[in-house]
């Protein structure tokens, strides 16, 4: 038992017990904290604010560096430096991510468009537009494949490429048609024919696609006529004429394509689109004063309702 050690605790200040203002950390009663406060890293205190533009720019870097499939909520946090649960004040989910991903990517798409094109050369600008934007951020086209966006981007490219088939006679059911025809052969050709792919880049360099063009030269003709002759014409890097003459040609089907009789109101007016229609009812409503900006003329003009303001905004 050692000595002393009850009278030196009996000589122990009342009024020296640990203390501490309120927001201040407890002390000894002197200046001793008796709370360890680890210094802030220099990285948290130079990294930003965690905002949802931030949780979108970092998935899109992910899915380009390691494909769709990589991208989850953890795997996200992580690269961001925060807990997943942070992430979530943000996105409800992965699903409604890659909502926003998509949108994202869709907003870069200009829809604005010169008038005096006619409706071919129109669908063709943007079509090369949705792929332009598509091949900036590597495997958003395959995810694009895999969900329906509805964003408002989204939204405003298929009501750019709806609008221009609905207004020079495609009736409901073909313009369906023939927007998904275009979506889905851009988008596809986007996604399957990536520049970065290894069949791009291997007919892109010089050398390899020299010694491919031999090995086709070399199989045995009366096995491969068709390859000896042909081979060094299909393995070439022509990526942008490919897809321009698949689109010419999709796109000139389509301009001989048989036109469905438009769908009539009972008053035998041809049906209104969704950009003509009252905002309160949704029917067009006559207007028979004079046409301004802020009242715009509705009127029927080659089988279809087009709209002052809209033409004026073009």
């Amino acid at each position: 038992m050692r000595t002393g050690s009850v009278p030196e605790r009996a000589k122990a200040p009342p009024n020296k017990r640990a203390t501490a203002t309120p927001g201040e950390p407890a002390t000894d009663g002197g200046s001793r904290s008796l709370w360890f406060n680890a210094p802030m890293a220099d990285e948290d205190r130079r990294r930003p604010p965690l905002t949802r533009q931030r949780v979108i720019t970092e998935a899109l870097t992910v899915i380009a560096e390691q494909g769709v499939g990589a991208l989850t909520m953890r795997t996200l946090a992580a690269r961001l430096g925060v807990v997943p649960g942070a992430l979530y004040r943000h996105v409800r989910n992965k699903e409604q991510l890659h909502d926003l991903v998509l949108d994202s990517v869709l907003a870069e798409v200009d829809r604005n468009l010169d008038p005096s094109l006619p409706w071919t050369g129109q669908l063709k600008v943007l079509a090369h537009r949705l792929r332009e934007a598509l091949e900036r951020h590597p495997g958003v086209a395959g995810l694009l494949q895999l969900r329906d966006p509805l964003g408002p981007h989204s939204l405003a490219v298929a009501e750019a490429f709806l609008v221009r088939l609905h207004a020079v006679g495609f009736g409901d059911r073909q313009a369906g048609l023939a927007f998904f025809l275009i979506v889905d052969y851009t988008t596809g050709f986007a996604a399957g024919s990536s520049p970065i792919s290894v069949n791009e880049q291997r007919v892109r360099d010089a050398a390899t696609r020299t010694r491919l063009h031999d090995f086709f030269r070399s199989l045995p003709a009366e096995r491969f006529p068709a390859l000896v002759a042909l081979g060094e014409h299909v393995w070439v890097d022509n990526r942008d004429e490919r897809f321009t003459a698949g689109l010419d040609m999709l796109i000139g089907g389509l301009q001989q394509a048989p036109r469905e009789p438009r769908r009539r109101t009972p008053d035998r007016q041809p049906a209104t689109t969704t950009r003509t229609a009252s905002r309160t009812t949704g029917h067009a409503k006559p207007h028979s004063g004079p046409c301004d900006a802020k009242t715009p003329c509705t009127r029927v003009i080659d089988h279809t309702v087009m709209d002052d303001r809209e033409e004026t905004t073009r």
